[in-house]
């Protein structure tokens, strides 16, 4: 589980490196706290940050899940699919929103994976099987 520990550490820097893009694009396009509205540039840094919030709520518990009831390897190899797929979105959306849709689509289909093995090692057992 130390591979997957590791994971979910380095998605959490992540979301820290997109909460200090979202600091600097609101100097940077001036938008004074607590305004998250103003600019559409700023916007952008914003939802990323915020998506990936969203996101995290259920990759958090679902890789977890996933490398005690499943496997660990495989559970940080698909982590690391999320935490690539989410660089792609926040490029993407940053350059233009309509550029988010890989990134997103990769990070999504991840933690599709991850949750429907969590749930197959979770009731695998309960089935005697």
């Amino acid at each position: 589980m130390s591979w997957v520990a590791g994971i979910v550490v380095l998605a959490l820097i992540e979301y820290l490196v997109f909460g200090f893009m979202v600091g600097h694009a609101r100097t940077k396009y001036g938008v004074a706290a607590p305004a998250v509205t103003g600019n559409a540039h700023f916007e952008r840094y914003f939802r990323v940050q915020q998506n990936t919030l969203e996101q995290l709520v259920v990759f958090i518990p679902a890789i977890w899940l996933y490398g005690m009831y499943v496997s660990s390897p495989w559970a940080a190899a698909i982590g690391a699919v999320f935490i690539i797929g989410r660089v792609l979105y926040a490029i993407g959306y940053v350059a233009a929103p309509e550029k988010r849709s890989a990134g997103f689509g990769l990070s999504y289909v991840a933690q599709i994976v991850l949750v429907v093995g969590a749930l197959y090692g979770v009731v695998r057992p309960l089935l005697g099987r």
